[in-house]
């Protein structure tokens, strides 16, 4: 199963997800991404996400999705094709 890593970026990648996620294609970690955002825009914490981006990549590096935590800013990327 190929394995995708999960960076959040305003602007500089500052922090990943520490592991990344085995799943099953480039479909299934574009849609984990928007989950991803939406459960942080929903619940921000402490912070505030609406400048930072959810960047996927998959195991070769190649950026799969770039996806806003902010849906107002709409979609920054869509998965490649594979």
């Amino acid at each position: 199963m190929p394995h995708y890593d999960f960076y959040f970026t305003n602007g500089n990648r500052v922090c990943s997800d520490a592991g990344g996620l085995e799943l099953p294609d480039d479909e299934a970690a574009r849609e984990e991404a928007e989950l991803i955002a939406g459960d942080l825009w929903n619940d921000p914490g402490d912070g505030y996400w609406g400048e930072w981006t959810i960047e996927v990549t998959d195991e070769t590096g190649r950026q799969v999705v770039s996806i806003p935590v902010d849906p107002r800013r709409g979609r920054a990327g869509k998965p490649s094709a594979a």
